[in-house]
């Protein structure tokens, strides 16, 4: 779980962005990679624009090496999750699919990114039911909450399905990422 060789095996990135930090000095995003990697469930607070994103992509793409686990991300936006993919493409990462009321299902994915809403899909549903989750993403978190202007009605089932989707068995990861609290 070494976070940084990770960074520069996925990325070619030498290192996690300097600011913010914590109390001890460390870089919050170094921080919050690791916890990914250990598994840990998680809430990820950053400014806009401090890599929030490569918080989960880097576990996902690690964790999908090791076990062949899918992550699966909750995004309320479609260009976000066009600008997510379109990133990833652009290092080269070419495992991630979108999908929205506008886009079809993929046939393989380390990590899809997905509307709220799709998660009434039949055909989504299906496609979950036949990989093994290795962990759940909230980007724009602060979306779960009904007080805020952003919220939208299906985040009230997101927790109902992923607990659901678990069954039995242990809830995979859960990471919240924002910037707004």
């Amino acid at each position: 779980h070494d976070a940084s060789r990770e960074l520069r095996r996925f990325f070619n990135l030498s290192e996690f962005r300097l600011e913010p930090r914590d109390a001890a000095g460390r870089s919050l995003q170094e921080t919050i990679v690791e916890a990914g990697l250990r598994g840990e469930h998680l809430l990820g607070i950053l400014p806009t624009g401090t890599g929030k994103s490569l918080c989960y992509q880097i576990p996902a793409l690690s964790r999908y090496e090791k076990t062949g686990a899918l992550t699966v991300v909750i995004s309320p936006l479609v260009a976000l999750m066009a600008d997510q993919v379109a990133g990833l493409e652009a290092r080269g990462v070419t495992c991630c699919a979108a999908i929205n009321g506008l886009l079809s299902m993929p046939e393989r994915a380390d990590i899809l990114i997905i509307a709220p809403e799709q998660l009434r899909s039949r055909s989504l549903r299906r496609v979950l039911d036949q990989r093994e989750i290795g962990a759940w993403v909230m980007d724009e978190a602060h979306c779960l909450s009904k007080w805020g202007h952003d919220f939208r009605p299906d985040y009230r089932y997101v927790g109902r399905f992923i607990k659901e989707k678990a069954g039995t068995g242990a809830v995979p990861p859960i990471m919240c990422l924002t910037a707004t609290a």
